[in-house]
């Protein structure tokens, strides 16, 4: 009878010790946010606003109302960003990226969200 109640106890504490555990797994190292990304929006008369983008997938308005015509982006941790243009451009950041790009026609940047990939 007392074997099988200390059986019951250690299992007990094994299951609370293993669910208080925290569990890390390659996935969500990958998938953890590494800090803010910065986008300068350029518009025609080489007039620049640096952005910096928390990477919180909280969206972020640029408060630029001037049509812009080239982007540089330092996306140099683990999140992925897009930002929005009112004519319907998207600006994809991958992880990684150090980038120049033209924006095709020249239009406001709104905004743009940065963060973990996540599946619905």
């Amino acid at each position: 009878m007392f074997a099988k109640s200390l059986a019951a106890v250690t299992l007990a504490l094994l299951s609370t010790t293993a669910l208080a555990a925290p569990i890390s797994s390659p996935i969500a190292a990958r998938q953890a946010p590494t800090g803010p990304v910065t986008i300068t929006l350029t518009d025609a008369t080489s007039h620049h606003w640096p952005i910096t983008i928390p990477s919180t997938q909280v969206w972020t308005l640029t408060d630029v109302a001037e049509s812009i015509s080239h982007v540089h982006i330092e996306n140099e941790g683990t999140i992925p960003c897009t930002f929005y243009g009112v004519d319907g451009a998207e600006i994809v950041s991958s992880p990684g990226d150090v980038k120049d790009m033209d924006v095709g026609a020249p239009q406001t940047i709104v905004g743009g969200i940065c963060g973990p990939c996540t599946f619905e």
